[in-house]
């Protein structure tokens, strides 16, 4: 039994060593999860992240139990007690990472200052896409008022000695391109240093504010949402602006931003009326991306499907699909760490990490403004302490989650309404993608001493 990857700093650090306890019987952890990829064996822990390669296949079945003394007996059985692989049977494992996510988050927040903000410079679209979550939103511009007020609030909160990351969101970000601007260059003035990335359509992308964004922004990589072929593209989006047709104008726009090395995290709102038509559309992007090294694919079924039991049909076409783009030549993104402990579910729990910024400067935990209550405004703080405490407190674990092996990756907060129908078939299917290339990279690395791909990480905004 060799080991491949030590695992997380901060959950190895709170958890320690373990020691085999005489008289105790143990069972495998529920966050053992064995792995067989090209004919060779390999234990992972999903909660500790820790990776071992196996001389032999492991039965880890829940039903098997090991005496202390078979342990004793046993130098890769006590190694597997000391890493947490093995566990006393009667062991509360949820309640064990509940009480890591309670030290982590608390340790989160005794550090000072945010890293991000998401802002929202107008609520306003050049699109009416179909599935919109912000629909019947009124639409809300940032007044200069606001925009003061805005830097002024990054500037009093922002993390001391580190970089801020801005993240464009909207609306349609490119609608309100002046207010970014505006905001940029009071943030330099005030020698704030920023990285931004940006969620946008990109059909308002032209050669001058792309120059922009590469100088004045320090865009670094942009989310740009494609929907499936010409026609399905073009009604979906449904753009007020009148092209021979959007879905190639996208298409041309995409060229300029990968020509101009800016990253692209292309994201596929798939249903079962468009999924068919991806790898046709994948192949029309392909002839317009020169630098692949710096482009993603994801697929994502719409939240409705996702809260529904017909959407496993379409997760599982989508994972086949998945395979189709990396066979074209596609780096596709699977949303799982493999490598890092999760702490928070998504933004939404983890306030004082990140904040969203309103066009009418109220504080947000989320980008979606018109479905959570505010924290308070970019003039006075964080008002709302409750809420603020509500979010960064550790929920206990439904009974359903309890004894699930993707505990640590769903976590436990049930703040909002979009729930998954079933996580554990799609959290599968990501852990083991996520970890082959993984594996990958490790044996690489020990072959070669190539480090380029150790520690896989999609393209993410933020």
């Amino acid at each position: 039994m060799n080991l491949l990857y030590e695992g997380d700093k901060l959950v190895r650090s709170i958890l320690g060593t373990k020691q085999t306890a005489p008289g105790v019987v143990y069972r495998w952890s529920d966050y053992a999860v064995p792995y067989t990829l090209d004919g060779k064996f390999y234990l992972y822990n999903n909660f500790t992240k820790k990776l071992y390669q196996l001389d032999n296949a492991m039965d880890v079945n829940a039903e098997v139990r090991f005496t202390s003394d078979e342990i004793y007996a046993d130098d890769d059985l006590t190694q597997l007690v000391a890493d947490s692989f093995l566990v006393p049977e009667d062991k509360d494992e949820a309640e064990t990472y509940l009480s890591f996510c309670k030290i982590a988050r608390a340790m989160k927040l005794k550090s000072k200052g945010y890293k991000g903000f998401t802002i929202l410079p107008t609520t306003a679209c050049n699109a009416r896409c179909v599935y919109c979550f912000e629909q019947g939103m009124k639409y809300v511009t940032m007044d200069d008022d606001t925009v003061a007020g805005t830097v002024e609030f990054i500037k009093n909160v922002h993390k001391p000695g580190k970089p801020v990351y801005l993240h464009w969101f909207g609306g349609e970000p490119l609608v309100g391109e002046k207010i970014i601007d505006k905001i940029c260059a009071a943030l330099r003035d005030s020698k704030i240093e920023f990285i931004s990335n940006m969620v946008t359509n990109s059909a308002l992308i032209n050669e001058k504010n792309l120059k922009k964004m590469k100088e004045d922004w320090n865009l670094k990589s942009m989310q740009i949402t494609l929907d499936g072929v010409e026609d399905e593209y073009n009604r979906r989006k449904n753009y007020y602006f009148n092209y021979d047709s959007a879905y190639w104008h996208v298409l041309s726009r995409i060229k300029m931003v990968n020509d101009n090395d800016i990253r692209i995290n292309i994201r596929v709102n798939v249903d079962e009326q468009n999924i068919d038509g991806v790898l046709d559309m994948a192949e029309d992007l392909k002839n317009f991306i020169v630098k692949p090294e710096l482009t993603q694919i994801y697929l994502s079924p719409l939240f409705s499907l996702q809260e529904s039991p017909e959407g496993i049909r379409v997760w599982k076409k989508a994972f086949d699909i998945c395979l189709g783009l990396e066979k074209l030549g596609f780096k596709v993104g699977y949303h799982y760490s493999v490598t890092e402990a999760k702490v928070n579910f998504c933004m939404a729990d983890s306030p004082y990490k990140n904040i969203v910024i309103s066009p009418e400067g109220m504080l947000h935990n989320c980008e979606h403004i018109g479905a959570v209550p505010p924290l308070g405004d970019i003039w006075n703080g964080v008002t709302n302490t409750e809420l603020l405490n509500k979010l960064a407190s550790v929920e206990p674990v439904t009974d359903k989650c309890r004894r699930c092996f993707s505990l640590p990756y769903c976590t436990t907060f049930t703040g909002c309404d979009h729930v998954r129908i079933d996580c554990r078939y799609t959290s599968r299917v990501y852990m083991e993608r996520k970890l082959e290339r993984h594996i990958r990279a490790l044996l690489k690395m020990k072959e070669t001493g190539d480090e380029s791909g150790l520690i896989e990480k999609d393209i993410e905004n933020c």
